[in-house]
Protein backbone atom coordinates (compact mmCIF):
# COMPACT_ATOMS: atom_id res chain seq x y z
CA UNK A 1 0.00 0.00 0.00
CA UNK A 2 0.65 3.42 -0.29
CA UNK A 3 1.76 5.39 2.98
CA UNK A 4 -0.81 8.19 3.30
CA UNK A 5 1.94 10.44 5.39
CA UNK A 6 3.73 12.36 3.17
CA UNK A 7 6.48 14.47 3.81
CA UNK A 8 9.05 16.65 2.46
CA UNK A 9 7.52 17.86 -0.38
CA UNK A 10 4.40 20.22 -1.26
CA UNK A 11 1.33 19.16 -0.62
CA UNK A 12 -1.76 19.66 -3.40
CA UNK A 13 -5.37 20.70 -2.32
CA UNK A 14 -6.42 17.76 -1.60
CA UNK A 15 -3.48 15.93 0.78
CA UNK A 16 -3.12 18.76 3.18
CA UNK A 17 -5.01 18.49 6.38
CA UNK A 18 -7.25 21.26 7.75
CA UNK A 19 -5.53 24.66 6.88
CA UNK A 20 -9.34 25.22 4.92
CA UNK A 21 -9.44 29.10 6.13
CA UNK A 22 -5.77 29.65 5.58
CA UNK A 23 -5.99 28.35 1.85
CA UNK A 24 -9.69 30.27 1.36
CA UNK A 25 -7.76 34.01 2.49
CA UNK A 26 -5.25 33.35 0.61
CA UNK A 27 -7.02 32.61 -2.54
CA UNK A 28 -9.09 35.85 -1.98
CA UNK A 29 -6.34 37.49 -1.83
CA UNK A 30 -4.77 36.28 -5.10
CA UNK A 31 -8.25 36.73 -6.74
CA UNK A 32 -9.30 40.19 -5.17
CA UNK A 33 -6.08 41.88 -5.68
CA UNK A 34 -5.50 41.82 -2.15
CA UNK A 35 -2.40 42.21 -0.03
CA UNK A 36 -1.55 39.59 2.28
CA UNK A 37 1.26 38.57 4.31
CA UNK A 38 1.48 34.75 4.95
CA UNK A 39 3.88 34.48 8.01
CA UNK A 40 4.74 30.75 9.94
CA UNK A 41 7.83 28.72 11.09
CA UNK A 42 9.42 26.31 8.27
CA UNK A 43 7.74 22.63 8.40
CA UNK A 44 4.15 24.36 9.68
CA UNK A 45 3.04 24.07 5.42
CA UNK A 46 3.01 27.37 4.35
CA UNK A 47 4.44 26.43 1.20
CA UNK A 48 1.96 23.60 0.71
CA UNK A 49 -0.93 26.25 2.02
CA UNK A 50 1.08 28.60 -0.86
CA UNK A 51 0.52 25.95 -3.58
CA UNK A 52 -3.24 25.09 -2.66
CA UNK A 53 -4.27 28.47 -3.26
CA UNK A 54 -2.38 28.83 -5.86
CA UNK A 55 -4.09 25.48 -7.65
CA UNK A 56 -7.51 27.36 -6.53
CA UNK A 57 -7.26 30.58 -7.79
CA UNK A 58 -5.87 29.54 -10.98
CA UNK A 59 -8.46 27.03 -11.28
CA UNK A 60 -11.01 29.84 -10.73
CA UNK A 61 -9.44 31.27 -13.90
CA UNK A 62 -6.64 33.56 -12.11
CA UNK A 63 -3.03 33.75 -13.12
CA UNK A 64 -0.97 33.50 -10.65
CA UNK A 65 2.94 33.66 -10.33
CA UNK A 66 4.64 32.40 -7.72
CA UNK A 67 8.13 32.54 -6.60
CA UNK A 68 10.39 30.85 -4.00
CA UNK A 69 12.90 34.30 -2.98
CA UNK A 70 15.40 31.51 -1.66
CA UNK A 71 15.37 29.86 -4.54
CA UNK A 72 17.25 32.02 -6.73
CA UNK A 73 21.17 33.59 -6.40
CA UNK A 74 20.41 37.08 -6.39
CA UNK A 75 17.41 39.18 -6.70
CA UNK A 76 18.18 40.11 -9.99
CA UNK A 77 17.96 36.47 -11.04
CA UNK A 78 14.61 36.50 -9.57
CA UNK A 79 13.68 39.79 -11.63
CA UNK A 80 14.58 38.29 -14.17
CA UNK A 81 12.77 35.41 -13.75
CA UNK A 82 9.55 37.53 -12.74
CA UNK A 83 10.02 39.08 -16.41
CA UNK A 84 10.15 36.20 -18.44
CA UNK A 85 6.99 34.43 -17.01
CA UNK A 86 5.36 37.45 -17.83
CA UNK A 87 6.36 36.86 -21.32
CA UNK A 88 4.72 33.37 -21.34
CA UNK A 89 1.87 34.15 -19.34
CA UNK A 90 1.01 38.12 -20.09
CA UNK A 91 1.29 38.98 -23.27
CA UNK A 92 -0.69 36.76 -25.55
CA UNK A 93 0.93 35.19 -28.95
CA UNK A 94 4.89 34.70 -28.76
CA UNK A 95 5.04 37.37 -31.88
CA UNK A 96 3.90 39.96 -29.31
CA UNK A 97 6.24 39.34 -26.41
CA UNK A 98 8.82 41.27 -27.24
CA UNK A 99 7.32 44.76 -27.93
CA UNK A 100 5.02 43.88 -25.05
CA UNK A 101 7.96 43.51 -22.49
CA UNK A 102 9.50 45.93 -23.90
CA UNK A 103 6.60 48.73 -22.96
CA UNK A 104 6.08 47.40 -19.69
CA UNK A 105 9.18 46.94 -18.31
CA UNK A 106 11.04 49.55 -19.69
CA UNK A 107 12.82 51.19 -16.81
CA UNK A 108 14.78 47.14 -16.88
CA UNK A 109 15.93 47.27 -20.49
CA UNK A 110 15.37 43.52 -21.29
CA UNK A 111 16.62 41.16 -23.39
CA UNK A 112 13.95 38.51 -24.33
CA UNK A 113 15.09 35.28 -25.85
CA UNK A 114 12.58 32.68 -26.70
CA UNK A 115 12.93 28.96 -27.11
CA UNK A 116 10.80 27.11 -29.59
CA UNK A 117 11.66 23.84 -28.38
CA UNK A 118 10.72 24.54 -24.78
CA UNK A 119 8.04 26.93 -25.17
CA UNK A 120 9.82 29.06 -22.54
CA UNK A 121 11.34 32.73 -22.49
CA UNK A 122 14.29 33.50 -20.57
CA UNK A 123 15.22 37.40 -19.59
CA UNK A 124 18.69 39.10 -18.95
CA UNK A 125 18.58 42.76 -17.43
CA UNK A 126 20.79 45.80 -18.93
CA UNK A 127 20.00 48.04 -16.48
CA UNK A 128 21.19 45.50 -13.76
CA UNK A 129 24.55 46.51 -13.75
CA UNK A 130 23.25 50.03 -12.74
CA UNK A 131 20.76 49.39 -10.35
CA UNK A 132 20.39 48.38 -6.98
CA UNK A 133 18.35 44.92 -6.97
CA UNK A 134 15.76 46.60 -5.13
CA UNK A 135 15.25 48.32 -7.43
CA UNK A 136 15.46 45.75 -9.87
CA UNK A 137 12.61 43.84 -8.12
CA UNK A 138 10.44 46.93 -7.71
CA UNK A 139 10.24 47.48 -11.14
CA UNK A 140 9.89 44.14 -12.06
CA UNK A 141 6.87 44.32 -9.99
CA UNK A 142 5.58 47.50 -11.33
CA UNK A 143 6.05 45.94 -15.17
CA UNK A 144 3.99 42.62 -14.01
CA UNK A 145 1.10 45.56 -13.13
CA UNK A 146 1.59 47.17 -16.34
CA UNK A 147 0.86 44.14 -18.17
CA UNK A 148 -2.13 42.56 -15.47
CA UNK A 149 -4.01 45.67 -16.54
CA UNK A 150 -4.82 44.12 -20.14
CA UNK A 151 -4.85 40.76 -18.63
CA UNK A 152 -8.99 40.31 -18.57
CA UNK A 153 -8.57 38.29 -15.22
CA UNK A 154 -7.26 38.51 -11.80
CA UNK A 155 -3.42 38.42 -11.76
CA UNK A 156 -1.57 37.64 -8.58
CA UNK A 157 2.39 37.02 -7.29
CA UNK A 158 3.76 35.32 -4.34
CA UNK A 159 6.91 35.46 -3.38
CA UNK A 160 7.81 33.24 -0.36
CA UNK A 161 10.72 33.28 1.87
CA UNK A 162 10.16 37.38 1.31
CA UNK A 163 12.62 38.11 3.87
CA UNK A 164 15.19 37.60 1.55
CA UNK A 165 14.02 40.23 -0.26
CA UNK A 166 14.81 42.55 2.81
CA UNK A 167 18.18 40.55 3.93
CA UNK A 168 19.83 41.27 1.14
CA UNK A 169 18.69 44.87 0.43
CA UNK A 170 18.18 46.29 3.92
CA UNK A 171 15.90 48.76 5.10
CA UNK A 172 15.91 50.68 1.65
CA UNK A 173 14.36 47.71 -0.08
CA UNK A 174 11.48 47.50 1.85
CA UNK A 175 11.15 51.54 1.11
CA UNK A 176 11.45 50.68 -2.69
CA UNK A 177 9.32 47.54 -2.58
CA UNK A 178 6.03 49.24 -0.84
CA UNK A 179 6.78 52.22 -2.90
CA UNK A 180 5.76 50.13 -5.90
CA UNK A 181 3.56 47.86 -4.19
CA UNK A 182 1.12 50.35 -2.79
CA UNK A 183 0.66 51.89 -6.16
CA UNK A 184 -0.12 49.17 -8.05
CA UNK A 185 -4.13 48.37 -8.78
CA UNK A 186 -4.05 45.37 -10.86
CA UNK A 187 -1.33 42.95 -9.28
CA UNK A 188 -2.64 40.44 -5.89
CA UNK A 189 0.33 40.38 -3.70
CA UNK A 190 1.21 37.27 -1.24
CA UNK A 191 3.98 37.51 0.58
CA UNK A 192 5.06 34.72 2.72
CA UNK A 193 7.70 34.07 4.94
CA UNK A 194 9.02 31.93 7.65
CA UNK A 195 11.36 34.02 9.82
CA UNK A 196 8.35 35.11 11.93
CA UNK A 197 9.77 37.54 14.53
CA UNK A 198 11.70 39.79 11.53
CA UNK A 199 8.23 39.45 9.26
CA UNK A 200 5.79 40.37 12.13
CA UNK A 201 8.77 43.55 13.18
CA UNK A 202 8.46 44.13 9.54
CA UNK A 203 4.88 44.32 9.16
CA UNK A 204 3.66 45.13 12.87
CA UNK A 205 6.41 48.55 14.00
CA UNK A 206 4.93 51.55 12.56
CA UNK A 207 8.41 52.79 11.65
CA UNK A 208 8.73 50.26 8.99
CA UNK A 209 7.85 50.62 5.49
CA UNK A 210 5.59 47.55 5.10
CA UNK A 211 3.73 48.35 7.76
CA UNK A 212 -0.14 48.27 7.61
CA UNK A 213 0.95 47.40 3.74
CA UNK A 214 -1.67 44.42 3.79
CA UNK A 215 -3.63 42.06 6.39
CA UNK A 216 -1.27 39.30 8.50
CA UNK A 217 -2.36 36.00 8.74
CA UNK A 218 -0.04 33.68 11.08
CA UNK A 219 0.33 29.97 10.28
CA UNK A 220 0.31 27.92 13.30
CA UNK A 221 0.07 24.25 14.29
CA UNK A 222 -2.65 22.48 12.75
CA UNK A 223 -5.42 21.77 15.28
CA UNK A 224 -5.11 18.33 17.18
CA UNK A 225 -9.02 17.87 16.55
CA UNK A 226 -8.13 17.69 13.00
CA UNK A 227 -4.93 15.84 13.09
CA UNK A 228 -5.90 13.33 15.29
CA UNK A 229 -8.95 11.91 13.04
CA UNK A 230 -6.45 12.02 9.76
CA UNK A 231 -4.07 10.04 12.07
CA UNK A 232 -5.92 7.67 13.38
CA UNK A 233 -7.90 6.76 9.80
CA UNK A 234 -4.73 6.45 7.70
CA UNK A 235 -3.20 3.38 10.22
CA UNK A 236 -6.82 2.40 10.19
CA UNK A 237 -7.45 2.37 6.30
CA UNK A 238 -4.58 0.55 6.22
CA UNK A 239 -5.98 -2.16 8.49
CA UNK A 240 -3.53 -1.42 11.27
CA UNK A 241 -4.35 -0.81 14.97
CA UNK A 242 -3.36 2.23 16.81
CA UNK A 243 -4.01 3.10 20.22
CA UNK A 244 -5.26 7.08 20.93
CA UNK A 245 -2.46 7.03 22.60
CA UNK A 246 -0.29 6.07 20.15
CA UNK A 247 -1.79 8.97 17.90
CA UNK A 248 -1.02 11.41 21.52
CA UNK A 249 2.22 10.52 21.38
CA UNK A 250 3.06 11.48 17.62
CA UNK A 251 2.07 14.52 18.20
CA UNK A 252 3.71 15.05 21.23
CA UNK A 253 6.92 14.00 20.24
CA UNK A 254 6.53 16.26 16.53
CA UNK A 255 5.65 19.13 19.02
CA UNK A 256 2.68 19.17 16.80
CA UNK A 257 4.62 20.53 13.91
CA UNK A 258 3.02 19.56 10.91
CA UNK A 259 5.77 18.34 9.08
CA UNK A 260 7.38 16.34 11.52
CA UNK A 261 3.54 15.11 12.72
CA UNK A 262 3.93 13.62 8.60
CA UNK A 263 7.30 12.16 9.40
CA UNK A 264 6.72 10.21 12.43
CA UNK A 265 3.52 8.97 11.39
CA UNK A 266 5.45 7.75 8.04
CA UNK A 267 7.70 5.67 9.48
CA UNK A 268 5.54 4.19 12.48
CA UNK A 269 2.84 3.62 9.80
CA UNK A 270 5.68 1.34 7.70
CA UNK A 271 7.02 -0.35 10.61
CA UNK A 272 3.45 -1.08 11.80
CA UNK A 273 2.84 -2.84 8.48
CA UNK A 274 6.31 -4.57 8.13
CA UNK A 275 5.69 -6.20 11.53
CA UNK A 276 1.48 -6.33 12.15
CA UNK A 277 1.76 -5.09 15.60
CA UNK A 278 -0.57 -2.85 17.46
CA UNK A 279 0.84 0.85 17.63
CA UNK A 280 1.23 1.85 21.07
CA UNK A 281 3.36 4.70 22.01
CA UNK A 282 6.05 2.71 23.25
CA UNK A 283 6.45 1.93 19.49
CA UNK A 284 6.62 5.35 18.28
CA UNK A 285 8.99 6.27 20.85
CA UNK A 286 10.92 3.30 19.47
CA UNK A 287 10.24 4.16 15.69
CA UNK A 288 11.57 8.13 16.88
CA UNK A 289 14.56 7.22 17.96
CA UNK A 290 15.52 4.89 15.19
CA UNK A 291 14.62 7.62 13.03
CA UNK A 292 17.11 10.42 14.68
CA UNK A 293 19.43 7.48 15.16
CA UNK A 294 19.68 7.52 11.24
CA UNK A 295 19.94 11.27 11.10
CA UNK A 296 22.79 11.47 13.58
CA UNK A 297 25.62 12.58 11.17
CA UNK A 298 23.08 15.76 10.43
CA UNK A 299 22.65 16.38 14.25
CA UNK A 300 26.23 15.68 15.24
CA UNK A 301 27.34 18.03 12.51
CA UNK A 302 25.37 20.99 13.97
CA UNK A 303 25.83 19.89 17.30
CA UNK A 304 29.69 20.54 16.75
CA UNK A 305 28.93 23.82 15.35
CA UNK A 306 27.82 25.36 18.51
CA UNK A 307 29.88 26.83 20.99
CA UNK A 308 29.95 25.63 24.49
CA UNK A 309 27.60 28.45 25.97
CA UNK A 310 25.36 27.89 22.76
CA UNK A 311 25.06 24.72 23.49
CA UNK A 312 23.92 24.45 27.56
CA UNK A 313 21.55 27.12 25.76
CA UNK A 314 20.16 24.43 23.62
CA UNK A 315 19.61 21.98 26.04
CA UNK A 316 18.00 24.54 28.07
CA UNK A 317 15.34 25.08 25.24
CA UNK A 318 15.46 21.23 24.83
CA UNK A 319 14.41 20.14 28.34
CA UNK A 320 12.76 23.58 29.87
CA UNK A 321 10.20 23.85 27.14
CA UNK A 322 11.45 27.08 25.66
CA UNK A 323 10.54 28.87 29.06
CA UNK A 324 11.30 30.53 32.26
CA UNK A 325 15.20 30.62 30.81
CA UNK A 326 16.22 33.22 32.40
CA UNK A 327 15.82 32.08 36.39
CA UNK A 328 18.88 32.17 38.31
CA UNK A 329 18.19 28.68 38.88
CA UNK A 330 17.74 27.40 35.52
CA UNK A 331 21.29 29.40 34.42
CA UNK A 332 23.21 27.80 37.10
CA UNK A 333 22.06 24.25 36.23
CA UNK A 334 22.93 24.68 32.84
CA UNK A 335 26.23 26.86 33.66
CA UNK A 336 25.40 29.83 32.08
CA UNK A 337 26.61 33.21 33.80
CA UNK A 338 23.83 35.43 33.24
CA UNK A 339 20.85 36.43 31.53
CA UNK A 340 22.41 38.35 28.64
CA UNK A 341 24.38 35.41 28.28
CA UNK A 342 21.66 33.28 27.54
CA UNK A 343 20.06 35.81 25.30
CA UNK A 344 23.50 36.06 23.12
CA UNK A 345 23.29 32.32 23.04
CA UNK A 346 19.97 32.24 22.01
CA UNK A 347 20.58 35.10 19.46
CA UNK A 348 23.24 32.63 17.65
CA UNK A 349 20.97 29.84 18.24
CA UNK A 350 17.84 31.74 15.98
CA UNK A 351 20.44 33.11 13.62
CA UNK A 352 21.49 28.99 12.51
CA UNK A 353 18.46 28.47 12.22
CA UNK A 354 18.44 25.96 15.00
CA UNK A 355 15.61 27.78 17.24
CA UNK A 356 13.20 29.85 16.93
CA UNK A 357 11.38 32.67 18.92
CA UNK A 358 7.08 32.53 19.30
CA UNK A 359 5.00 34.41 21.32
CA UNK A 360 3.38 32.68 23.92
CA UNK A 361 0.55 33.66 26.29
CA UNK A 362 2.01 36.99 27.03
CA UNK A 363 5.65 36.33 26.72
CA UNK A 364 8.28 34.57 24.26
CA UNK A 365 8.80 31.26 24.32
CA UNK A 366 12.04 29.34 22.48
CA UNK A 367 11.21 26.25 20.48
CA UNK A 368 13.45 23.87 17.91
CA UNK A 369 12.63 24.24 14.51
CA UNK A 370 13.22 20.59 14.42
CA UNK A 371 11.18 18.93 17.48
CA UNK A 372 13.58 15.76 16.44
CA UNK A 373 16.69 17.76 17.79
CA UNK A 374 15.34 17.40 21.40
CA UNK A 375 15.20 13.45 20.75
CA UNK A 376 18.67 13.28 19.30
CA UNK A 377 20.39 15.13 22.69
CA UNK A 378 18.30 13.08 25.06
CA UNK A 379 20.02 9.64 23.47
CA UNK A 380 23.18 11.16 22.76
CA UNK A 381 24.45 14.28 24.56
CA UNK A 382 24.69 13.87 28.15
CA UNK A 383 22.52 15.72 31.15
CA UNK A 384 24.63 18.63 32.52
Amino acid sequence: MTNPFEFGRELSDTEIVDRTDEVDLVVRALRGRERLFLIGPRRFGKTSILRAATERAEAAGAIVLRYNAEAYPSLTALAERIVADAAKRLTGPVQKAGKKIQEAFGTLRPQLTYSPLADTFSASLTAAASASEPALIADALSGLDALAATAGKPVAVVIDEFQRVVEDGGIKAEGEVRAAVQAHDHLGYVFAGSKTRMLAEMTGDESRPFYRLGARLFVGPVPRDDFRPALANGFRDAGLTISDEAVEAILDLAEDVPYNVQRLAHESWAEALAEGELVAPERVQATLDRLVSRDDPFYTQTWNGLSRTQKQALLAVAREGGTGLYAGDLLRAYNLASPSTMQTAIGALVKAGVAREEEHQGGIRVRLEDPFFAAWLRLFVAVP
